[in-house]
């Protein structure tokens, strides 16, 4: 660590020191945004004599939009940016000696072309690298149509997807906050893994990877916030697009998704519905544990086999935008959405041996269900007070209703036993209020400031019961009916300039109040923490020349404990075996250091953090009494080195590759939680490969991949085995499309293998799951309805930044 800050403060003062060199001759620099205000990468910009159009020097705009023409002699001279899917741009231009001119923003107007009766559209890169986020354009990749939203991201850079575990992270940072829109979901994680399944490609224009957010977003989730840009429908009157997608792996996939979008010059009207059914014959989870006990060593396995597992999931969503005045546009959406995973008769299978003599041998069949059900309404007001300045106020109500059933029947009963059952129930009710404010200048100064509460209540009731000889008895031990009482306060401000074609500097600093109340209603267990925290938010970037950029930045976040590890619940696994919450978790903190360097497309970025109170399971055998436990805990710490590497390779017209490497160092200590220190550290590497092949005539085929080598998660090092993936789609002259893709040609990418070991406690537990399946499927897609397409305002919402948590 102590290297690692002195290279930091080394590569600072060299930006420093190159930034005192100032240009002696004329220059011209500025800004290429879109009609969205979304920087243009790659645009040509040429400067040209105003006497005969004969060039005299060109460059290419980088990933924030920005260009810089230097050494340019004084003169009369023509600016021409340009970009294929948009309309040129000219400018005349008359430089003196040793001036700079500042060109500000130029906005590019999007158009269609027609070459040879043939309707070309300009193309976002698959990736796009920001001061602040790396982009995974969904809309620029055909064959990603079938795809599925929680698939997508399993094919973004540094994203880890368990869906065993119901987990998401970044770079293997912890859990990530997810937006959608702006909206940042907080439901619990099953239930967000569900809808992501039920989130069609065809619907997302875009993923952002935010490593490092600004102070306007929550401070919550350290790893960051990945954030899923639906596609915008700007199309003048009645229009819509519907797909449907067919699938066979083990079992038979269905899915289909329909949208529909009225506009006229003051009305916006859109819907959409979205649903899925995925049936799979065999999953497994397994389960071992070794450990010594008074001499004797002990050996207990449990294997679980999932038969027939049923996923199915429907959303509808509602919403309208009435533009008062040029000034003032009002807005309300409502959503509502249903899944559940379930299934009957899976098999479960206990073995144990003491000395290796067996001494246990049992057997189960397990049922499950797990329905759930989430509503939102929102409402939105949106005010332009002059051309520079906006408010947005925004008020959310969600409710969520979530159920989870697990029981265990045992197949001989020569014990007296007949069954074990686990059930929990969850109500939550949200109430988000937020106000932000935005000024922008002509000189490439930004202020943003705003103020949000967020008000949660809920209520888990959960409990545990035996039928022994017919009869039914509950476990008290293990009843919960916990009331949870959430506040959070939030104000920020942001400050973001231009200093020079230079320099760009972004300072923003968030307070946040975060009251938590825990009332046990089964016993003295009532809990209360309190914290006031500033979270400041750093970034300074230098453009060395038109070609290469540095962006050195800072932040402070926080996490905050997942409803679902602290709201009461128990997953039965086996008589011996279950997960359980801890309402008693805190708060972890993470500060963490960023440098990246970028030349055109080619990203490189180094990342040094420390996790205080890092929040992950807690692994460990209770040795008298048999049983193997896994509850979330506050560690110690948790610290880490992060490289990265992206870049992309043109290997001929027809065949482009994007790579994307990581390697990584983390290390975690823990001695607070148990009778001996624990300390580990694990170094892994991981290689994702996106190749996309430009067929002609409107194929586009890709193959994907992606490689990791073992990682360190809380106390368990896991390994998730590598996936490859296969596209071909065709996109016809009335827009429809046609893709045929295999999903994990190798089968593998839901196998994944752990293990928690501590040798001077005398206890190992390690197991595998593999939720892997080789899936053939194909879908159609096609727009239909008028084609005139309006502007449509961007529309920024609140609650759904509070329904990650859970």
């Amino acid at each position: 660590m102590k290297t690692s800050f002195s290279y930091f403060l080394l590569v600072t003062f060299l930006l420093i020191q190159i930034g005192q060199i100032q240009a002696q001759n004329s220059s011209v620099s500025g800004t290429v945004y879109d009609e969205n205000e979304e920087p243009i990468t790659f645009a040509n910009v040429l400067l040209l004599q105003q006497q005969d159009s004969v060039l005299v020097k060109g460059v290419t705009s980088n990933d924030q939009g920005n260009y810089l023409i230097e050494n340019i002699a004084a003169g009369n001279y023509i600016l021409n940016i340009s970009l294929l899917g948009f309309k040129p741009y000219f400018k005349q231009l008359q430089l003196q000696d040793s001036q700079e001119i500042l060109n500000g923003i130029t906005k590019l107007e999007g158009q269609n072309q027609e070459l040879e009766g043939v309707a070309v559209v300009g193309r976002k890169l698959l990736y796009e690298q920001k001061s602040d986020r790396l982009i995974l354009n969904v809309g620029s990749l055909p064959t990603f149509t079938g795809n599925n939203a929680l698939q997508i991201l399993q094919k973004a850079p540094g994203v880890i997807v368990q869906e065993n575990s119901n987990s998401i992270s970044l770079n293997n940072k912890g859990e990530v906050l997810l937006m959608i829109n702006d909206r940042i979901s907080r439901v619990p994680q099953g239930v967000l893994i569900q809808q992501l399944k039920g989130m069609r490609a065809e619907n997302i224009d875009r993923i952002e990877l935010i490593h490092q957010p600004g102070a306007k977003y929550d401070a919550n989730n350290a790893a960051g916030i990945i954030h899923i840009v639906l596609k915008e429908n700007s199309i003048y009157g009645m229009s819509g697009n519907t797909s449907l997608t067919v699938g066979i792996g083990q079992r038979e996939k269905f899915s289909g998704n329909l949208d529909l979008n009225f506009r006229n010059d003051r009305l916006n009207i859109y819907a959409n519905t979205t649903g899925f059914q995925n049936k799979s014959p065999l999953w497994s989870v397994n389960h071992f544990r070794e450990y010594e006990f008074e001499g004797d060593q002990y050996y207990y396995e449990n294997r679980l086999n999932f038969t027939n597992p049923t996923f199915n999931s429907i959303s509808f969503n509602l919403g309208a935008d009435f533009e008062i005045d040029k000034n003032n546009i009002i807005g309300a959406v409502f959503g509502f959405s249903k899944s559940n995973m379930s299934g009957v008769d899976f098999k479960s299978n206990s073995t144990g041996a003491m000395n290796q003599m067996s001494n246990t041998n049992s057997q189960f069949l397990m049922g499950m269900d797990n329905p759930n059900r989430n509503s939102f309404f929102n409402l939105n007001y949106f005010r332009k007070l002059n051309p520079n300045s906006s408010i947005n106020i925004d008020m959310d109500r969600v409710a969520l209703d979530v159920q989870n059933f697990s029981g265990l029947t045992f197949i001989d009963l020569s014990s007296g036993q007949e069954m074990i059952e686990a059930n929990r129930n969850s109500n939550f009710e949200i109430y988000t209020v937020k106000a932000d404010f935005e000024r922008k200048t002509e000189n490439g100064t930004k202020l943003e400031t705003g103020v949000k509460g967020t008000f949660n209540n809920s209520n888990t009731v959960s409990q545990r019961r035996t039928r022994n000889s017919g009869v039914w008895s509950e476990n008290t031990s293990f009843r919960m009916n916990d009331d949870i009482s959430e506040t959070i306060l939030g104000a920020y401000a942001s400050y973001s300039k231009k200093w020079n074609e230079k320099w760009e500097s972004d300072l923003g600093l968030r307070l946040e109040h975060y009251n938590y109340e825990l009332t046990d209603a089964e016993g003295n267990n009532d809990f209360m923490v309190t914290y006031n925290n500033l979270f400041p938010v750093l970034r300074t970037s230098y453009v060395i020349d038109s070609l290469n950029t540095m962006t050195l930045s800072f932040n402070r976040r926080i996490e905050r404990p997942a409803f679902m590890k602290i709201a009461g619940f128990n997953l039965l696994i086996d008589p011996s075996l279950f997960v359980t919450s801890n309402t008693r978790i805190r708060p972890s903190f993470t500060n963490a250091i960023r440098l990246t360097y970028q030349l055109r497309s080619f990203l490189l970025a180094v990342e040094v953090n420390k996790t205080r109170g890092a929040i992950s399971f807690y692994n460990t055998v209770d040795k008298e009494q048999n049983l193997q436990t896994s509850t979330p805990i506050n560690f110690d710490s948790m610290s880490g080195v992060l490289i990265t590497m992206s870049f992309p390779v043109k290997v001929s017209k027809l065949w482009k590759m994007n790579w994307n490497l990581d390697g990584a160092y983390k290390k975690v200590k823990d001695a607070s939680n148990r009778p001996l220190p624990f300390e580990k550290g694990v170094i892994g590497v991981t290689a994702q490969l996106t190749n996309v092949f430009e067929l002609g005539n409107s194929w586009t085929a890709n193959i994907d991949g992606r490689y990791m080598s073992p990682f360190i998660t809380g106390d368990q090092v896991h390994y998730l085995r590598h996936f490859v993936n296969f596209g071909i789609s065709k996109k016809f002259k009335n827009e429809s499309s046609l893709t045929f893709s295999i999903q994990d040609i190798t089968a593998s990418s839901g196998n994944i293998d752990w293990e928690y070991e501590q040798p001077e406690l005398g206890v190992k537990t390690y197991g595998n799951n593999d939720f892997s399946e080789r899936v053939f499927q194909v879908t159609y897609s096609f727009p239909f309805g008028n084609q005139k397409v309006k502007e449509k305002r961007k529309r920024v919402t609140g609650s759904q930044e509070e329904r990650n948590r859970m």
